[in-house]
C-alpha cells in the first residue's frame, strides 16, 4: 500500500534531531512531530511481564494536551514505548517503529487489532552488546575485578587469569545479537555451539561451528564453558534456565543473560553460584527492573549485575535514525518494511 503523506511521532527524544530531519526535508509527504515520551523502568519491566499492557496499574508519564492532538493525526509511531489504549490515543496509526530490539513489552495485539505494521531495531545494537559481553567475560576470566581490588588495597599478590582461546561458548539464539557475539567469540579463538528455533537459516554459519535445533539445548549445554542466553522472550524462553538446565552445564561454566530477565529462575540461578557450581554469572538483564534493594541478587557470589545498558549510545541514535528513515522511504514507496514483526 503506497502511502501519500506521513506524519510522524515521534516519541523517542532523539538527540539529533537535525539528523532525522535532514534527511528527510527532501521529502514532502513527511512531517515530524518531537513529542518525548519515556516510561519508568519499572513500569516497561511490567509491560514485558503481560504483553505490553499495564495490568499493575502503575502510574504512567503526563502526557501534555498538545502532545494528544498531535497524535491523534499522526499515522506514524516512533518510540521505545507505547502508552496504553493506542486505539484511542492515535487512530489514523499504521505503523510503528520500535527503537528496541526487544518487543514484550509493547502491547502488539492493540496494535494488529487497529492493523498496524510493526517494526523493531532488531540489529542496530547488536555489535555494542556483544562487546559488552566480552569486557565482562574477560572481566571475569582475567581477574581484573579481584586485581582492582587489590590496587585499591594496595597489596601486590599476583593473580594469574585464563584464556578464552580453546575454550568452547554456547549462544542460545543464533538472532542478530547471537550472530555478533559469534563473531567475536571466533575471533577470540573459542569453539562456538549455537541453538537456533529455525536451523535452516545458516547466515551466521561461518562463526557457528555447531548449530542444535532448540529442542536440543539440553546436548549442547555440557559442552560449554560459557553460556550466554540471547534469545527473545516467548513463552518457550520463559523460565527455560532453571535448576535442570544449570545442572546441565559443567563445573565452573560461567551463564551470561544480556536478553530477558524473565528467560531466568533467579532463585535457581542464585542457588548454582552459591554451591559453586557455576564460576560466575553476568546478568545485564533482571525479572523485575530496577532490582529491589532486598533482591537476594544482589548478594549472589561472583555475580556481575548491570542495570540493563549493555547498549552504547554513541551509534545506537544513529543506527535508529538510518532505520527510521529508511523504513519511512519504504513505507511512502509500498516496499516491505525492514525488521517487520
Amino acid at each position: 500500500m503506497e502511502i501519500n503523506q506521513l506524519k510522524v511521532a515521534v516519541l523517542f527524544p532523539l538527540r539529533s534531531q537535525k539528523d532525522v530531519l535532514q534527511v528527510l526535508s527532501e521529502h514532502n509527504p513527511v512531517e515530524l512531530f518531537w513529542t518525548p515520551y519515556l516510561e519508568t523502568s519499572e513500569l516497561r519491566s511490567s509491560r514485558g511481564h503481560n504483553l505490553g499492557r499495564n495490568i499493575e496499574n502503575i502510574e504512567e508519564p503526563d502526557i501534555p494536551v498538545e502532545y494528544l492532538e498531535q497524535w491523534r493525526q499522526c499515522n506514524a509511531i516512533v518510540s521505545m514505548d507505547l502508552p496504553s489504549h493506542p486505539e484511542t490515543l492515535f487512530p489514523e496509526a499504521i505503523w510503528f517503529q520500535g527503537v528496541s530490539a526487544g518487543y514484550d513489552h509493547i502491547d502488539s495485539v492493540a496494535l494488529t487489532e487497529m492493523g498496524v505494521k510493526q517494526t523493531s531495531a532488531r540489529g542496530i545494537a547488536s555489535p555494542a552488546i556483544s562487546e559488552f559481553v566480552f569486557a565482562r567475560l574477560l572481566q571475569e576470566f582475567k581477574h581484573l575485578r579481584k586485581l582492582d581490588d587489590q590496587q585499591e588495597r594496595k597489596e601486590w599478590q599476583v593473580q594469574f587469569g585464563n584464556q578464552t582461546e580453546g575454550k568452547t561458548i554456547g549462544i542460545i539464539g543464533l538472532g542478530s545479537i547471537g550472530s555478533e557475539i559469534a563473531k567475536k567469540a571466533k575471533a577470540f579463538g573459542m569453539t562456538v555451539l549455537a541453538s537456533k528455533r529455525n536451523i535452516d537459516d545458516v547466515s551466521a554459519i561461518s562463526s557457528v561451528d555447531q548449530i542444535f535445533p532448540s529442542e536440543d539445548i539440553n546436548a549442547l549445554l555440557p559442552w560449554c564453558d560459557v553460556v550466554v542466553m540471547s534469545a527473545p522472550a516467548t513463552r518457550e524462553t520463559e523460565n527455560m534456565f532453571d535448576r535442570n538446565l544449570f545442572s546441565l552445564m559443567p563445573e565452573g561454566a560461567i551463564f551470561i543473560n544480556i536478553a530477558r530477565g524473565t528467560h531466568v529462575v533467579e532463585e535457581d540461578l542464585i542457588d548454582a553460584l552459591n554451591s559453586g557450581h557455576l564460576r560466575a554469572a553476568i546478568l545485564d538483564v533482571v525479572r523485575n527492573e530496577p532490582l529491589p534493594i532486598e533482591d537476594p541478587l544482589w548478594d549472589a557470589p561472583n555475580l556481575y549485575l548491570s542495570p540493563h545498558c549493555s547498549v552504547s549510545f554513541d551509534s545506537y541514535e544513529q543506527n535508529a535514525i538510518q532505520l527510521l528513515t529508511d523504513n519511512a522511504m519504504r513505507l511512502l514507496s509500498g516496499e516491505n518494511l525492514v525488521n517487520l514483526v
